[in-house]
């Protein structure tokens, strides 16, 4: 095997590496939000043509990550369609990722808040460590909380 063959492999296993916190998150958190299914549509596509042609002039590293990109993106869609309009506490609107993340913003607090009066936001975020969060429905943007401005100036509006 020449060295441009080894690192051909080594790349094609990089490609695979890189879908499996996407994968990961979809089983752990059952969430599905930032999937977009048309575009992995297209990958799955793409992947299956792509290897075809490697099968037919016995391309080994375009063959391996084919069957790579194949199988990584036909999990991605699966799980994307099984936890279809679920997302995870980090995904809700008015989460930013990176606060969520850091824990440097509990949900409920600040403006944006998306939980009932009734529910305080330690219930939500109290999960183990490597526990996965509560899986929450998504909310649509029709759903948002009246903003300040909403109630200032557009009172009788309707």
């Amino acid at each position: 095997m020449t060295a441009t063959e080894i690192a051909g492999f080594a790349g094609a296993g990089l490609a695979g590496a890189a879908y499996v916190p996407q994968i990961h998150h979809l089983v752990k958190a059952h969430c599905s939000a930032g999937i977009s299914t048309p575009a992995f549509e297209v990958w799955l596509l793409a992947a299956l043509l792509t290897t075809a042609q490697a099968i037919a002039i016995h391309a080994g590293v375009f063959i391996v990550l084919g069957g790579i990109e194949i199988v990584a993106t036909a999990l991605v869609m699966f799980y994307a369609a099984r936890y279809k309009d679920t997302a995870c506490v980090s995904h809700l609107p008015g989460q930013p990722a990176a606060r969520a993340a850091t824990g440097t913003r509990t949900p409920g607090s600040g403006p944006g808040n998306r939980y009932p009066a009734d529910r305080s936001a330690e219930s939500a975020t109290s999960a183990e460590p490597g526990r996965a969060l509560p899986v929450l429905p998504a909310r649509h943007p029709q759903a948002h909380a009246a903003t300040e401005f909403h109630v200032t100036h557009m009172k009788g509006a309707t």
